[in-house]
């Protein structure tokens, strides 16, 4: 089984997860790890699995992941799963839908088997701490609770789930 793991990331979150994505699906298959942006959604036919990574923005997937969702070709009959990280600690999994539905709708243009998306914490980037703490109208003291529960993420745990995921995904092939 030839899988591909792509991902966005811009502080590093995400890649950690792609890495231990890898961990456990280069075991038993060949796996090739690429950046979103070395990757052409339209040629892609060479992967029986793909393992799609992104961090959340503003609320919703990155755009360069939602686009790439969106001109993906796939041939008919391989497999896709997601895989997310977000500054807050959990979400409602009516938010979660949200976030997802663009892998859906990318499964379902391409005849895909969508197979679920793994999703934890990661640490914002500070640069943009200022703007998260006004946009969400938390006081000094909320965001400071909000920064000690992000710092470390994704941590030891975080990645273990993630190996976990790929290895419970990676049994329904």
């Amino acid at each position: 089984m030839k899988i591909l793991i792509t991902y966005l990331s811009q502080t590093g979150n995400t890649e950690k997860v792609a890495g231990a994505i890898y961990e456990e699906a280069s075991k038993a298959h060949e796996i090739e790890t690429k950046k979103l942006e070395e990757v052409n959604p339209e040629n892609v036919s060479g992967y029986d699995f793909l393992f799609i990574g992104s961090p959340i923005h503003a609320g919703n997937l990155s755009g360069a992941v939602k686009d790439f969702l969106s001109r993906l070709q796939v041939p008919s009959g391989r497999k896709l799963a997601g895989f997310l990280t977000h500054a807050g600690s959990a979400y409602p999994e009516q938010i979660m839908s949200k976030f997802t539905e663009p892998y859906k709708a990318a499964c379902d243009k391409n005849a895909l088997e969508y197979l679920g998306c793994f999703s934890c914490q990661g640490f914002l980037n500070p640069a943009i701490h200022e703007m998260v703490k006004k946009g969400q109208n938390l006081t000094d003291e909320q965001w400071e609770e909000r920064v000690k529960q992000m710092t470390g993420h994704p941590d030891a745990e975080d990645l273990n789930k993630a190996r976990v995921f790929a290895k419970e995904v990676l049994a329904k092939l």
